[in-house]
């Protein structure tokens, strides 16, 4: 119990997301377009940014994604590889970021990449 009207800040909880959910990044996703790509969003999760969900086809979850390539990967592998895909705040609302693994380890998982379906002519 709180006194005096002090309050206590209630952390957030964070979207648990399936191992089945498709993640996706725009680029050729080679170690060091990793490496370039790597910051700390202003949640305070530290990687790349990706796009991701449960039941969307790739198409769709590339939507703002204004790279020609694409890699892609599931959550279930990236977490295999002893990192995870936490749901940060982006430009669209399947935003997440790819956290824990190095940019050898993303760039394997994410190549080789594909054409952008929304990009070719």
């Amino acid at each position: 119990m709180l006194c005096s009207g002090h309050t206590q800040e209630v952390p957030a909880i964070a979207e648990s997301i399936p191992d089945e959910a498709l993640v996706v990044r725009g680029g050729h996703n080679r170690p060091g377009d990793i490496l370039r790509g790597t910051g700390t969003h202003p949640s305070g999760v530290t990687g790349v940014s990706v796009q991701c969900a449960v039941g969307l086809s790739v198409a769709e979850l590339v939507a703002t994604i204004p790279h020609c390539q694409i890699g892609i990967t599931t959550v279930g592998a990236v977490r295999q590889a002893g990192g995870d895909v936490v749901r940060t705040a982006g430009r669209s609302p399947y935003h997440a970021t790819l956290t824990g693994l190095t940019p050898e380890q993303a760039s394997y998982l994410l190549t080789p990449t594909i054409p952008n379906p929304v990009r070719e002519a």
